[in-house]
């Protein structure tokens, strides 16, 4: 019951993240389970992952502890000043500004 509860809160807060103006900086969720979002009448943004997608740390790709971690939720924006793009895939990465987001309750 406490890990539905987590999950819903997680995908909740993924939900109004994404109508906002951080919305195109969501890449993971790991609370997003597709299947019982929609009986909460929960959408999901477009193209969230579970786990980091291997674009975010392009240079740990075949590190053995590459995908031990799964963080609730990951947004990568642009450090300010620097280059912007609206897709966070076109941010250089040493242009990239991630924020790890753990929710607890």
């Amino acid at each position: 019951m406490h890990i539905n509860l987590h999950h819903h809160a997680v995908s909740l807060c993924g939900e109004e993240i994404s109508k906002g103006k951080l919305g195109s900086a969501i890449v993971t969720m790991d609370a997003c389970n597709s299947e019982n979002l929609p009986d909460l009448n929960i959408e999901p943004p477009d193209d969230i992952e579970r786990n980091i997608p291997d674009w975010v740390f392009p240079t740990q790709q075949n590190l053995p502890t590459r995908y031990q971690s799964r963080p609730d939720g990951m947004l990568v924006m642009p450090i300010e000043g620097r280059s912007r793009h609206l897709d966070p895939k076109q941010i250089p990465p040493k242009d990239r500004d991630i924020h790890l987001v753990e929710f607890k309750f």
